[in-house]
């Protein structure tokens, strides 16, 4: 049986506290947590202001990170809590080197698409998705790390 293989999207470089926090990784990174805490059937939302999907790690970006990082691990899923989205190495469902964790970005990835198997498959037509990275994700598939 032929089969579409569901879009992943990865970072170039780490987003949270100390990172290298690259504009349009931060961006993609808000508009999945904006997404996934935005939908109506999730129950445990971030405390404290809405995310913006602005580009900048601040103290929001930060504390959503932590509080979807801390959701996914009160159900089970090996990931770490450090309060940082790093660039997925290997295929998407591959584990870091140094914690043994999945990567958050896979999480983010597998959270949005199946809330929003749609719009997931082409996120550089969602009206959310600022100018900049639109214009990264209509490129297409960048080179492998």
């Amino acid at each position: 049986m032929a089969a579409k293989r569901i879009p992943f999207y990865n970072i170039d470089s780490a987003v949270g506290p100390g990172c290298p926090n690259k504009r349009t990784d931060v961006m993609l990174v808000q508009f999945f947590l904006h997404q996934i805490y935005t939908h109506p059937r999730v129950t445990s939302k971030p405390a404290g202001p809405k995310i913006q999907i602005n580009g900048t790690c601040d103290a929001v970006t930060t504390a959503w990170i932590k509080h979807f990082q801390g959701d996914m691990k009160g159900r089970g899923k090996p990931i770490s809590t450090d309060g940082r989205v790093d660039h997925a190495r290997g295929d998407q469902y591959s584990f870091s080197s140094i914690s043994h964790t999945a990567y958050t970005i896979t999480f983010l990835n597998y959270n949005h698409c199946n809330r929003y198997r749609r719009d997931h498959d082409y996120l550089e037509q969602h009206s959310l998705i600022p100018g900049e990275l639109r214009a990264e994700l209509a490129k297409g598939e960048p080179t492998p790390k």
